[in-house]
């Protein structure tokens, strides 16, 4: 299901008039508790080492890193009932990822959802196009005019990890000069292209994620050979020595670099448009329609996170 805007407001107004106690994520939550506890797992936690690829009944989603934490029963290994609260301390957990990012992603999440009052969202759900994170020119699917979007596509991961050829470690230029190269193979295959200023957001924004993920929020240097187990495999690399990052990874941290990959490439933008840091976050937080709709769709959590 897409949802027009008209109709996530719509939606948005019906979250606001639950009624007290009827919390729109179906569970008690104390906010504060919640994100004091958040953090990454013990590194003897056995879930970074028990790795369970998808089964029958199972589903996954157009995203690696989603489908990773699934893998390693950081969020519901069927990948199914995902709530925001599950989200925000699985990906602490597994990726130490901030309640801001996760909080914005999970309320997209839940309009991805053919019940978006319902509370929760299956991983599968978020398989549509432009909404809310697919996009063309992917680092690892296909563009959906091209062929399944969803699943693992090895010839645009080879052509993007091959300008690392001869590197141990990503570096923001490279992975620059990797990402525009994607769009410009998309642009040249794809008749349908879709690439405005949110796709060029949300497509640096990816390359953010998986730099910080897999090195820390400030260098992008990350093992290759972390990336290709991430990519390939949607397997957290922890056998290879990766750990979560010591800091957690924000939608403030990711804007930064989003601005520094676009300010490393020649990749054009609509004319007039800018990426700057912020661009990040208002493009995430615009997904669901805004602020407000963001804090009425998530119980208060993104207010008190200040988004």
């Amino acid at each position: 299901m897409r949802l027009t805007l008209a109709t996530i407001a719509t939606l948005a107004v019906s979250a606001a008039a639950l009624p007290q106690g009827g919390s729109l994520l179906g569970l008690p939550l104390d906010i504060g508790a919640l994100l004091k506890s958040l953090g990454p797992a013990p590194a003897n936690d056995p879930r970074f080492t028990t790795f369970t690829p998808p089964g029958s009944g199972d589903v996954r989603s157009p995203c690696p890193g989603l489908n990773a934490l699934a893998n390693h029963n950081f969020i519901p290994h069927n990948g199914k009932g995902n709530t925001i609260p599950i989200l925000i301390k699985g990906l602490a957990e597994g990726l130490n990822m901030g309640a801001d990012f996760t909080t914005a992603i999970g309320a997209a999440g839940l309009l991805s959802s053919p019940n978006p009052l319902g509370g929760s969202f299956d991983l599968n759900d978020l398989d549509q196009h432009n909404f809310p994170i697919e996009h063309d020119a992917s680092i690892s699917r296909q563009d959906a005019a091209l062929g399944n979007d969803q699943v693992f596509y090895a010839p645009n991961f080879n052509q993007y990890i091959s300008f690392f050829d001869g590197k141990d470690v990503t570096d923001i230029p490279t992975a620059s000069k990797a990402k525009f190269a994607r769009y410009t193979d998309s642009l040249t295959k794809n008749p349908e292209f879709t690439y405005g200023l949110r796709e060029a957001v949300l497509s640096y924004g990816e390359n953010s994620l998986y730099l910080q993920t897999l090195a820390d929020p400030v260098s992008g240097n990350a093992k290759v050979e972390y990336v290709k187990t991430f990519f390939e495999k949607e397997q957290l690399p922890y056998g290879l020595g990766w750990r979560p990052s010591a800091a957690p990874i924000t939608l403030a941290s990711l804007g930064v670099m989003v601005a520094e990959l676009y300010a490393s490439g020649p990749e054009p933008i609509p004319e007039g448009a800018r990426i700057v840091a912020d661009s990040y976050k208002d493009v995430i937080v615009a997904l669901v329609g805004g602020s407000e709709i963001l804090g009425n769709l998530t119980d208060g959590i993104s207010t008190a996170l200040g988004l």
